[in-house]
């Protein structure tokens, strides 16, 4: 009986052929088996990346509409509460300020606070009538 596959290729010496000859022929027998393995394979890689990538973007989308909500409500149930007082006009003493370079500044006293209606009001009056 003669076996139909090849036998192990041998060297003109008897000698057993070299890992990467054996490699070589036995790809070339089972060349069509190993490629369709390797397409499977290959599919199936593909098609777990698009069924990852495709639940990563509803989760960010679910994110994205959930993070919306709360902001709006936060936004306004502070509406509701109250609304936004303007700073009390104040005076500001003198004081030392050190730059980054490390130099020391005076700064001198200034107003702040207050609305910007105040400003207008005070512009109309003379200055004597703003100091009464």
């Amino acid at each position: 009986m003669k076996d139909s596959t090849l036998s192990e290729p041998t060297s003109e010496e008897g000698e057993p052929t070299s890992f990467v000859e054996k490699t070589k022929n036995w790809y070339g027998k089972h060349r069509t088996t190993i490629r369709a393995v390797g397409g499977a394979v290959g599919g199936m890689a593909v098609a777990v990346a698009i069924v990852v990538a495709r639940q990563a973007m509803e989760q960010k989308d679910t994110e994205d509409t959930e993070g919306a909500e709360d902001i709006g409500s936060a936004a306004d149930s502070v509406e509701e509460d109250e609304q936004r007082k303007p700073p009390v006009r104040h005076s500001v003493s003198g004081y030392t300020r050190r730059l980054a370079d490390g130099r020391e500044i005076p700064v001198s006293g200034y107003e702040r606070g207050g609305s910007s209606e105040d400003e207008d009001e005070n512009e109309d009056e003379g200055p004597d009538e703003a100091a009464a």
